[in-house]
């Protein structure tokens, strides 16, 4: 199975008509959605794509109307392929089940498990809209073991939105990282997929292979005294898993060479 991941997409219809601080940023990016068509196109270059996921952060607080406009835009391009999400602290969960899933509002977590023959997908919902960091919630922990109590044989690729491990980024690791990984260690793990961070990023964790993928919109650079240089910066991350194991992953990541603003992010 060839799997396409994208993630930190923040799209929004019509941001806020604002010229100064984050805001002000957002409205001088372009719109993620022609990344976003870049990525696709020239991933399907590359391989035939079977399934997408999108580790979190789908819109940018979006409406129920952004999250229904993005998924029928992912669906042009890739046709009736599935699409695996999980959220991350700028999604709205209410409008997120209004527009992509065309379903009641209610703000639960969202969880999805995808039998993908050989191997399971496990989307883990750390995200509450406006935590930037995650928030660690104990039913979340319940359902986990649960799900992961089933023994079927099949190993897991895990995806949730918050990054794992510490030294990877400045921004902070999700606090619930340890316990997760305490979780996923005793079992058959095939890759842990994430986003958040806007910056590319492959390792291993506990001897799981480990990918954050870039964003679909901006990145932050910190120059130091709270200054943040926001740019536009894109990519996305391609895999292969045959009978249950990761055989196969590229990348490829854009800088345009754009930047945004430069923001003190202390204030």
């Amino acid at each position: 199975m060839n799997i396409l991941h994208v993630s930190d997409i923040h799209y929004r219809q019509q941001y806020a008509a604002q010229t100064e601080g984050y805001q002000g940023m957002l409205g001088r990016m372009q719109s993620p959605m022609i990344p976003l068509t870049t990525c696709i196109e020239r991933a399907k270059e590359k391989n035939t794509i079977d399934l997408l996921i999108v580790s979190g952060d789908l819109t940018e607080d979006g409406s129920p109307e952004d999250y229904a406009y993005l998924k029928q835009n992912l669906r042009d391009m890739l046709g009736e392929i599935p699409i695996l999400v999980t959220l991350g602290n700028h999604d709205i969960k209410a409008n997120f089940r209004q527009g992509w899933c065309q379903s009641a509002s209610e703000s639960s977590p969202y969880n999805q498990v995808f039998d993908a023959g050989d191997f399971r997908i496990i989307c883990f919902d750390n995200s509450c809209h406006g935590f930037a960091d995650g928030v660690v919630d104990e039913r979340q922990f319940l359902w986990l073991e649960e799900i992961l109590g089933e023994e079927d044989g099949k190993p897991v690729l895990f995806v949730t939105h918050h990054h794992l491990l510490k030294a990877q980024a400045s921004t902070s690791a999700w606090p619930g990282a340890d316990r997760l990984l305490d979780l996923l260690g005793n079992k058959d793990i095939c890759a842990i997929l994430c986003g958040h961070t806007h910056h590319a990023y492959t390792g291993t964790v506990r001897g799981i292979p480990y990918f954050t993928v870039a964003s679909m919109s901006f990145v932050g650079e910190d120059e130091g005294n709270g200054i943040v240089r926001f740019e536009e910066r894109y990519g996305y991350n391609l895999y292969t898993i045959t009978a249950g194991k990761l055989t196969y992953h590229s990348a490829e990541n854009f800088r345009p060479n754009h930047v945004l603003m430069r923001l003190d992010m202390r204030q």
